[in-house]
């Protein structure tokens, strides 16, 4: 069996690969006997076990003045693997929701219950933090959203909003709970505004959320789901109705 070939269809590099073989042949080794070992020179051996260190493939230990290596158990490339390949079937059905054979199609996803609200909210965050001055927009009922979500989903909304710092219009109903959490929210972002819906009408069971080309609507409700929809016409019109309500709405 090729070892290094089976290492690098894993992940590693062909030096990579080689720097590990060595050190599990040595159990514990100096840099220059690793580079002996894998035929490499020492200062590019010594950038691999930097990141294999980093990797959790390789640790050092010390001997006396001496700073040896040592590869870790080869079941942690086990684990890693399995692990890679439990987030890939997690996001999989995000990056189906992108893969757009015709553009002019809008692309709609469901994402059902708890664990889907997650991983929606994954999903905008992780577009956010990559595009920092993405205005975020949000309407819906907030009151209906502490009812029905659970605490550990509402805290990871609540930290990833924060945390991001986009700029982000938000309407909501005019009620205790809506007021309270715009002056949290305003507090760890300046960015974040609220206005309030007028008494001719209330959101009810549902919050909705655009940022880019996506559409997300939430269900609130006892059976939770979100319905993702990337399609810049939709969206383009939701933004248009956004800001007629947006320029009704009464300030806080």
């Amino acid at each position: 069996m090729d070892l290094k070939k089976s290492l690098t269809e894993l992940g590693l590099s062909e030096t990579e690969a080689l720097v590990y073989l060595a050190c599990l042949q040595l159990g514990a080794g100096s840099v220059l006997h690793i580079a002996e070992t894998a035929s490499l020179k020492r200062p590019t051996v010594y950038l691999i076990l930097e990141n294999l260190e980093q990797q959790g493939l390789i640790k050092k230990t010390h001997k006396g003045s001496k700073t040896l290596f040592q590869a870790a158990s080869p079941q942690k490339i086990l684990h890693d693997t399995q692990t890679k390949e439990k987030l890939a079937r997690e996001i999989l059905p995000s990056l189906q929701a992108i893969h757009n054979l015709d553009p002019e199609k809008p692309n709609i996803t469901i994402a059902d219950g708890i664990a889907g609200v997650r991983r929606t909210y994954r999903d905008i965050f992780a577009y956010l933090r990559t595009h920092p001055n993405e205005e975020l927009l949000i309407f819906g009922a907030l009151k209906d959203a502490l009812d029905y979500f659970e605490k550990e989903v509402l805290n990871y909304f609540y930290t990833s909003l924060s945390e991001s710092k986009n700029p982000t219009r938000e309407i909501g109903n005019d009620d205790v709970e809506t007021r309270r959490y715009y002056r949290e929210s305003f507090r760890i972002n300046p960015r974040h505004h609220i206005r309030l819906i007028r008494n001719e009408g209330r959101f009810t069971q549902s919050d909705n959320m655009i940022y880019g080309n996506t559409l997300v609507l939430f269900s609130l409700r006892k059976q939770i789901f979100a319905t993702q929809i990337t399609s810049a016409n939709i969206v383009q019109t939701y933004r248009t109705l956004f800001e007629m309500a947006w320029r009704s709405a009464k300030t806080i």
